[in-house]
């Protein structure tokens, strides 16, 4: 299949697009050498991977996916056929991507400003309620995006009760309290998140001794 048939919403060929950016960073000599190896390397690991897509192109799955979570599977697909690439870092990358994932499909991510908006603060208010530990911020890049699953949008302010079970995490991962909060347990019958969402004293307590003893097993 030729680049040049490939098109967008807008009716621009892929090829158009790719040299559009390169006229872009014109002024930017290194980014603009920068794009165009990472363009290279980009196609010539996709050429390398026929066969692995060959595979890849049975699972439906992957063909649902949005643009960077197929970005990211078709990576670790190249990682995997590299003899210098350590199965640490693709476990570390499939790690990243599956909680990328989770973080998506509990509804994404705000930016500060979008936080700042819908609480009636500004966004120094919010980076200090983070960094207080009573809201949860996941770093992304040079700032700090947050789920969107710790807010009552009706409410228009975080889940009652949220500050106080982030306190008791005795962890400074962002993505291991993301993951606490998101996974059903067993005895809460939920995910602690919805849990608290129900407002029920007695159940939100629970959340709280099962997140004193999540700080324990991440210590053990």
């Amino acid at each position: 299949m030729r680049t040049d048939s490939l098109t967008n919403p807008r009716g621009d060929s892929l090829s158009e697009r790719i040299h559009q950016a390169q006229m872009s960073l014109e002024s930017h000599p290194d980014a603009a050498a920068m794009f165009e190896r990472a363009t290279t390397a980009f196609m010539r690991a996709l050429l390398s991977l026929r066969e692995e897509l060959g595979a890849a192109g049975r699972d439906r799955r992957l063909l649902a996916q949005d643009d960077k979570t197929l970005l990211a599977e078709l990576l670790i697909q190249v990682l995997r056929a590299d003899p210098l690439v350590s199965k640490e870092l693709r476990l570390r990358l499939r790690g990243q991507l599956a909680l990328r994932s989770l973080l998506e499909d509990s509804g994404g991510a705000l930016t500060a400003a979008e936080v700042a908006e819908l609480l009636g603060i500004t966004e120094d208010a919010v980076r200090k309620r983070a960094r207080r530990g009573k809201l949860l911020a996941l770093p992304r890049g040079g700032h700090s995006v947050y789920p969107a699953f710790q807010f009552d949008l009706d409410r228009r302010a975080p889940v009652p009760g949220l500050d106080g079970v982030l306190a008791l995490l005795d962890t400074d991962s962002a993505p291991a309290k993301l993951r606490f909060l998101l996974t059903p347990d067993e005895d809460l019958g939920a995910a602690p998140i919805d849990v608290l969402r129900e407002g029920d004293p007695d159940a939100r307590a629970l959340v709280e001794r099962k997140a004193r003893q999540f700080g324990v097993q991440l210590a053990a």
